[in-house]
């Protein structure tokens, strides 16, 4: 408790005394601290203070030239070749005296954090990051190396330093803190800007490639938005020591061009402030979001519209005939839709990360393929209407027709009794050969044979059916009482048949699937749009 006072004390007390420089650009002013105490912002040569506190560039100087017009009254004494013989001079008698691992200023420093974007080269959704091209600037002031009054110093505006001078130099030490990876780009040696002004401001700006994590939500995927998020912050120094800031005069974020990527595009971009209390201290974070909305065009090309499809292909069997030769056509087109769907849900989801909850195209891969699945419902229920109906003209014959199936089976019986049906032969005489030869019964012309007998009386056909219609009553009432059950139980198809199916589901399919597509697209076509 004491030391988050004393600290908090502290705090208060740096920000009472750096009120007045709270708002200074340090690329185009400095803050100065006179005799009495008090501190103020001070406009650098070639730049006058406006209304507002901001040092802008004096219209004088953009009406003769701007700073080449400046730089040339400054330069009129100096000598071609001198300013570099100076700028050497001047480095080597300040780092002669300048101890890099000292906070510059008692009270802390102000850093001032620029950023620059590129380009956002990728977002990757199985590492859930995204890659940046930024350049980085950082701006503070260094009493210690300020030479405005060291001998030469009119000729030289600042000093533009090798990377290697980094090393010699005190540094905030700001970095990336949630950053995956970065690196400084090499091309060929490292693209690091070190300038020093003669105030003392140090400008440092690093050209680098960083992988920032990002916050995805499949909830509503291919209709769903990514959160990249940046941290910048000081990783030696608390805010006793190093205070960030956004850049506080013009824009802190800006974009060299426009952000494009193949399957996403940023709507918004915001920058805050914020503080973050670690177990030794406060410290300062500057973050950066950006938002980005998936481009699902891809999605209804390569995704929706086959899988349109598949269900479609899968109701062509409400078409088809229903009887035996047609089945395994049916069979066929809704087991092939089936699997082509299934082939490519899964190539999609290799693409996606492996997460816990449904996504947005899950539910609308699962209602195609319950449509899909149904429809070979469909079949199974048609096959068994059909069967039905045979089985059922089978078992409840009328009264009139089971006697003319027994009159006719009688007729039959007896025919075969008296001879007919035999192997018929020709007939032959007493003058003909007892045993005619093949060519002579090749040769007849007709071939005769015995008459059938008819029945002598209807009484002996009538008894015979009714015997016959006894058999067909016992045969039933012992092998279909199950089915019977069954018939009983499925009162609402008693009157369907095959045919009726088909016909109902050529309407109910299309008409659910299309209401089920109103529902699904309405919905997150709304929160796309969020």
């Amino acid at each position: 408790m004491a030391f988050n006072f004393i600290l908090s004390f502290t705090i208060s007390l740096v920000l009472a005394l750096e009120e007045d420089c709270g708002k200074c650009d340090l690329r185009s002013s400095w803050c100065r601290t006179w005799t009495n105490g008090t501190t103020s912002c001070e406009c650098r040569q070639g730049f006058k203070l406006d209304g507002e506190g901001h040092c802008l560039l004096s219209k004088e100087l953009q009406e003769g030239g701007g700073l080449e017009s400046l730089g040339k009254e400054s330069t009129e004494d100096c000598e071609l070749g001198q300013a570099e013989k100076m700028a050497t001079r001047i480095l080597t008698d300040i780092l002669a005296k300048y101890d890099k691992n000292m906070v510059p200023k008692m009270r802390g420093v102000d850093v001032d954090v620029e950023l620059l974007i590129q380009r956002v080269s990728q977002i990757d959704e199985i590492q859930s990051s995204s890659t940046m091209h930024i350049l980085f600037s950082q701006i503070w002031h260094d009493p210690a190396l300020s030479f405005e009054h060291e001998e030469g110093a009119h000729c030289l505006t600042n000093l533009s330093l090798s990377h290697r001078m980094v090393d010699s130099i005190w540094l905030p030490n700001v970095c990336i803190v949630n950053s995956k990876d970065s690196k400084i780009h090499n091309s060929p040696t490292p693209n690091i800007f070190l300038a020093i002004f003669p105030n003392g401001t140090v400008w440092m700006n690093y050209r680098i490639v960083v992988e920032s994590p990002c916050e995805m939500d499949f909830a509503t995927f291919p209709m769903d938005r990514v959160i990249c998020q940046t941290i910048f912050e000081s990783y030696s120094f608390n805010v006793g020591k190093v205070r960030l800031h956004w850049k506080r005069h013009g824009d802190p974020v800006d974009f060299i061009e426009k952000v494009q990527l193949p399957d996403f595009h940023m709507t918004t971009f915001i920058h805050e402030k914020v503080t973050y209390q670690y177990p030794a201290g406060v410290w300062d974070q500057l973050n950066i979001k950006m938002m980005f909305r998936r481009s699902y065009e891809f999605y209804i090309i390569q995704v929706y519209l086959p899988t349109y499809c598949m269900v479609l292909i899968s109701w062509i069997s409400f078409w088809l005939d229903r009887r035996l030769k047609s089945l395994p056509a049916r069979v066929t087109l809704g087991v092939s839709s089936m699997m082509a769907l299934t082939l490519q849900y899964a190539n999609i989801s290799k693409s996606l990360p492996k997460i816990s909850y449904i996504k947005g195209l899950d539910y609308f891969t699962f209602g195609c393929m319950g449509f899909i699945f149904l429809s070979i419902v469909e079949l199974a229920l048609v096959g068994w209407l059909e069967n039905r109906r045979e089985q059922m003209s089978e078992e409840f014959l009328s009264e009139e027709e089971l006697r003319k199936n027994v009159a006719q089976r009688t007729f039959s019986i007896k025919s075969m009794r008296s001879g007919y049906g035999r192997s018929l032969r020709p007939t032959f005489t007493e003058s003909n050969c007892a045993s005619p030869d093949e060519g002579a019964w090749q040769k007849q012309t007709y071939v005769g044979g015995q008459e059938p007998r008819p029945p002598e009386s209807t009484a002996e056909a009538e008894k015979e059916s009714e015997n016959n219609q006894m058999l067909v009553f016992v045969r039933n009432a012992r092998g279909s009482r199950k089915r019977r059950k069954k018939l009983v139980a499925a009162k609402l198809f008693t009157k369907w048949t095959g045919e009726d199916m088909d016909r109902f589901c050529q309407k109910l399919f299309p008409i659910t699937f299309t209401f089920m597509n109103l529902i699904y697209w309405m919905y997150y076509t709304a929160k796309a749009k969020d």
